[in-house]
């Protein structure tokens, strides 16, 4: 059985320091981690059982949150 590469941008560690410096919660840490894979909005929420909609609404609150216009600047800031 072939194992799957782990797709982390960051160390678990640096992660965990990141979302609390963020003051992310649980599911917005869900998503922008997601999203930091590379993640579209449909395998976002496939993969943390939410729906699109819901995806759409998290970022969108993200995105106001830290001043940023879309996902490349989310990532960026993040």
């Amino acid at each position: 059985m072939e194992s799957v590469p782990d797709k982390r941008v960051l160390a678990p560690e640096t992660w965990n320091e990141l979302k609390r410096d963020l003051s992310l919660s649980r599911r917005q840490a869900d998503v922008v981690e997601q999203l930091l894979q590379g993640h579209l909005d449909k395998r976002i929420a496939r993969e943390l059982q939410m729906s699109v909609p819901t995806v759409r609404t998290h970022l969108c609150r993200l995105f106001a949150r830290f001043g940023v216009e879309d996902r490349c600047e989310l990532i960026v800031h993040v």
